[in-house]
């Protein structure tokens, strides 16, 4: 965290928090812009593995002015159930970051509207 904290200090603040500090991120391992994350919180992984609902790994996506990466409506079968998703803000431009927030997808969605998804924290 010390070439650019502007850029992790929401690892702290999940890190920290007594219930999201035992969860970890997965992602796949392409379709993501650059961005920081302790090694120790996330896990690349497939496709299948990616979709599949856990209750301790949490998919990671990176929100930005261009909209979320990968493209969250074009994976086949994500919405396959209740689950967890976490969206990391970030500006593309500038690399800052405005932090992460977990939203809460439920059974029967269709497509991903942050307008009309429960949050359960913005970090």
């Amino acid at each position: 965290m010390k070439e650019k904290p502007w850029t992790k200090y929401w690892i702290k603040n999940f890190s920290n928090d007594p219930f999201w500090g035992q969860k970890r991120f997965k992602r796949l391992e392409n379709g993501y812009p650059h961005f920081e994350i302790d090694e120790f919180l996330i896990d690349i992984v497939s496709f299948d593995g990616f979709i599949k609902i856990e209750e301790h790994r949490i998919p990671l996506f990176i929100g930005s002015q261009f909209g979320i990466n990968p493209r969250i409506d074009d994976i086949p079968e994500f919405y396959n159930g209740r689950k967890l998703v976490a969206i990391l803000g970030k500006s593309l431009l500038s690399g800052q970051v405005d932090g992460l927030t977990i939203y809460k997808v439920e059974e029967n969605e269709k497509n991903f509207d942050f307008n009309k998804m429960e949050y359960f924290k913005n970090m």
